[in-house]
């Protein structure tokens, strides 16, 4: 039953390729768009297609994965996640907070109260529980709310200036200085994400994933909206992602604590992983 997960994140994996390829592609070179796609109906379909089928296919992978290895702890935490993320949204989309005014397009599918993509809470627990799952492993107690809430601000750092600016996702009301983002938007995900992991650490305390499948996940959800800003040649926002990684890690897990290695210990072979080596065990 392992392999299901994988088999999703593959897909996520597929459709991300994808999406750099045919905007990095078609993008520098119309004319071979309008010889390969005459009307462009394809390629304007693929931002819509393409978004709405990596946001499903990385839930479904980290949803199933969780699952299978921690059951009853991981559909809770999932259902607290997805109710907060979206009540963070809603409060976002409707009064500007804690975000900034914002709104989402139609290009995410199907809406919560025409206000809040379904899929966008799905996204936040795909990250979150990856997050999660990786602070664990190197650190205990609010080090690793820390470690886990510096890592999902660092993907935002990439993710707004590539699904805002270079795409129409979502559209700021508030223009801000960070490619278009009020910088009200990372307090924002700053107390959101501490309010995400609060939660998983007391639904979750010690969850049993295994660390190498949540590095892919992490990995092939920064490398889409990293691939789409070094296209565009944004490099501050390159600069700001990859670097927060790096300084999350030095300040928060850059030793594993005696707690989580004494937790880690205690889980089953198939739940632990080797470390945050991107390798499969």
């Amino acid at each position: 039953m392992h392999f299901i997960p994988w088999f999703f994140l593959i897909l996520q994996g597929g459709t991300v390729v994808a999406s750099l390829l045919g905007y990095g592609i078609f993008t520098s070179r119309p004319d071979l768009l309008v010889q390969a796609d005459p009307g462009a109906r394809f390629f304007t379909w693929a931002f819509h297609g393409f978004a709405v089928g990596n946001m499903l296919f990385g839930g479904l992978a980290v949803l199933t994965e969780a699952l299978l290895r921690d059951r009853l702890k991981a559909f809770w935490a999932f259902v607290a996640v997805y109710v907060v993320s979206l009540a963070s949204e809603l409060l976002g989309t409707t009064y500007g907070i804690p975000f900034g005014a914002y709104s989402y397009t139609a290009l995410l599918g199907v809406k919560w109260f025409d206000r809040v993509p379904l899929l966008i809470p799905l996204s936040w627990f795909t990250m979150s529980w990856a997050c999660w799952v990786i602070a664990r492993r190197r650190a205990a107690g609010i080090s690793a709310v820390l470690l886990g809430a510096a890592l999902l601000v660092a993907w935002d750092l990439l993710l707004d200036p590539a699904m805002s600016k270079v795409t129409s996702y979502w559209i700021w009301g508030d223009k801000g200085s960070y490619y278009g983002m009020p910088l009200m938007n990372l307090l924002g995900w700053g107390i959101t994400g501490l309010a995400l992991f609060i939660i998983l650490a007391k639904l979750a305390p010690a969850p049993r994933a295994d660390v190498n499948f949540s590095v892919w996940v992490y990995a092939i959800n920064f490398a889409l909206p990293l691939g789409f800003c070094v296209l565009n040649q944004y490099w501050l926002a390159v600069l700001a992602g990859s670097g927060n990684v790096a300084i999350a890690f030095f300040l928060f897990g850059s030793k594993q604590s005696v707690l989580a290695e004494k937790e880690v210990e205690k889980l089953p072979e198939s739940g632990r992983g080797s470390g945050l080596s991107p390798e499969r065990d």
